[in-house]
């Protein structure tokens, strides 16, 4: 469970890494072409919305892949040390 644990956690970190950097590159390919173009009212009209959903698509692998993957590390790890507690014991008759 610990090979699993840090895979998780290798993941997440890998996952926000790039969504980070993916964020920076898209934002400035935005700004430079805005910067560039001449039509800016067209642009800004035509690339808006879809430059806001990259945005939200980003954030989410960004911030929503790693909470996750932190949380069912948590959990493989809590389930990792304490097997004892997963084995159904008899019930103890209170007679004897």
């Amino acid at each position: 469970m610990d090979v699993f644990a840090d895979s998780l956690g290798s993941l997440a970190g890998t996952l926000l890494r790039f969504s980070a950097i993916a964020f920076l590159v898209l934002n400035g390919a935005a700004v430079a072409a805005f910067a560039l173009t001449g039509d800016r009212r067209r642009m800004v009209n035509r690339w808006t919305s879809r430059l806001v959903a990259a945005n939200l698509l980003l954030l989410g692998t960004g911030v929503a892949v790693p909470t996750v993957a932190g949380a069912v590390r948590l959990v493989a790890e809590a389930l990792s040390s304490r097997p004892s507690a997963l084995v159904a014991r008899p019930l103890e008759d209170p007679d004897r």
